[in-house]
This record gives C-alpha cells, sequence and structure tokens, in this order.
C-alpha cells in the first residue's frame, strides 16, 4: 500500500528553506502557508516588520510576496499598517466551489482524452490508496493531504499552466476553511470512492463519465461545506 510521504505541505516546507530561490518567492511561500493552516487567522492584521523578523526576510521581498497574495485573493495590503487575512464567506465558498467544479471537471475530461503513461496513472492512483489507508487509521489530516495531491494531479497531468494556475489560486483560498471544518464533517468515505471511480473512468478513455463524475464530486463537496457552514453558523472564517 502507498504512503504519501511527500504532501504538497511538506513540498512547500521543503521550498520554502531552498537557498536556490529568489527570496520574494521564499517569502511568498512561507506567508501563504501560514495563511493556510490558519496560524494567520482570518481577520488577523500583522505588521510588515513583524512578517519580516518572522520569516527572518527583508521588507522588499516581503512586500514582493504580499502583493502576490493580494491579488491571490488572501490577504488585503493595508498601507503603513502591514496585511489583513481576508475570511472567507459563505457566499465566496459557494462561488469558489462553482470555479472549481467548472475548471477540474474539465480537466478530468481532458485526461480521459489524453495519452498518460503508466507513471502518470501512478500519480493518480497513490494517493487514493493513501486517502483510503488514511480512512482505516481514523487519519483525517492524513486524508486530507492525500486529497490535496490527487487534485495537484489532475490539474497537473492536464498541462495546462493556465488552468492549473487559476485553480490553484482559488484552491488556496478554500484550503483554510476546508481545514477548519474537517472534523465536523462525516467520514468522508464517498469522498475516496469518487476518486478511485474517476481514475477508472480516465483509464477506460471515457470523458463524458470523467467528468461527469468530478462535477458530481465537487458539487457533493460544496454541499456539505455549505450545509456546515450553515449547521454551526460560520458567517466567515
Amino acid at each position: 500500500m502507498y504512503t504519501l510521504t511527500y504532501t504538497i505541505k511538506q513540498k512547500m516546507q521543503k521550498d520554502t528553506t531552498s537557498e536556490n530561490l529568489p527570496l520574494a518567492e521564499i517569502a511568498y511561500r512561507a506567508i501563504r502557508e501560514e495563511i493556510l493552516n490558519n496560524q494567520f487567522k482570518a481577520g488577523e492584521q500583522v505588521l510588515e516588520k513583524a512578517l519580516v523578523e518572522r520569516f527572518g526576510i527583508s521588507r522588499t521581498p516581503v512586500r514582493e510576496a504580499c502583493v502576490r497574495l493580494e491579488k491571490e485573493g488572501l490577504i488585503e495590503i493595508k498601507p503603513r499598517h502591514g496585511i489583513r487575512v481576508k475570511p472567507i464567506s459563505v457566499e465566496d465558498m459557494a462561488e469558489i466551489y462553482d470555479i472549481l467544479t467548472a475548471l477540474e471537471s474539465e480537466a478530468a475530461r481532458i485526461l480521459a482524452e489524453k495519452q498518460l503513461t503508466e507513471e502518470d496513472y501512478k500519480s493518480l492512483a497513490a494517493p487514493t490508496e493513501a486517502m483510503e489507508q488514511a480512512l482505516e487509521n481514523d487519519q483525517l489530516e492524513a486524508w486530507a493531504e492525500a486529497d490535496e495531491a490527487f487534485h495537484l494531479a489532475l490539474v497537473n497531468l492536464t498541462g495546462n499552466q493556465r488552468l492549473k494556475q487559476v485553480v490553484l489560486q482559488f484552491w488556496g483560498q478554500a484550503h483554510r476553511v476546508r481545514y477548519f471544518t474537517l472534523h465536523l464533517r462525516p467520514k468522508p468515505t464517498g469522498s475516496t470512492q469518487d476518486h478511485i471511480d474517476l481514475v477508472n473512468a480516465i483509464k477506460a478513455g471515457n470523458a463524458n463519465l470523467a467528468a461527469e463524475i468530478h462535477r458530481n464530486h465537487r458539487i457533493k463537496g460544496k454541499h456539505t461545506l455549505l450545509n456546515l457552514l450553515e449547521t454551526y453558523r460560520f458567517v466567515q472564517l
């Protein structure tokens, strides 16, 4: 059984400490990870000086990183007051899921129409197996990391960099909310089965079925999340 030992989070941590990356890229990845993992809370205001001291990076690359993060919708730059982490509302999440549903379903269609290699199929199947293993061990964080690895492989394999860029932008905005509600939702066994069915449809070259499976998967995920937010009366996170 495959074990997911190199998660997206670990990759970000590895890249953040790499001496080969520009300082602005290091700052961007470090600040972004703190936001996505709720180290910087929604609505929190952080001074530029605090960011410089926290990450040991000078002001110019920190400013460049913040400009990128603002474009991605994760923060708001407050002149002379640093940054403010932008909350995600219920309405934001509904719109984000609609975008992800459309684009990732198209990614599934593209893969079913492509000639994928065995290595390509492994990059989809391995996280799915890791999701199953994580659920068997009641390790929801590991399940979520494997789920992200699957979705990343899905868009990566299309070869469409613009599609990938847009998906990851909105994915980042949704990440914080998904992790916050991870232990509030029912055990996601159905989500794992959806991924298995999707891989089988892609292998069979059935583009319409692959797109439909993934569209329904994302729609179910949207309804589950929005119902949780409504049940617990979370206005924004």
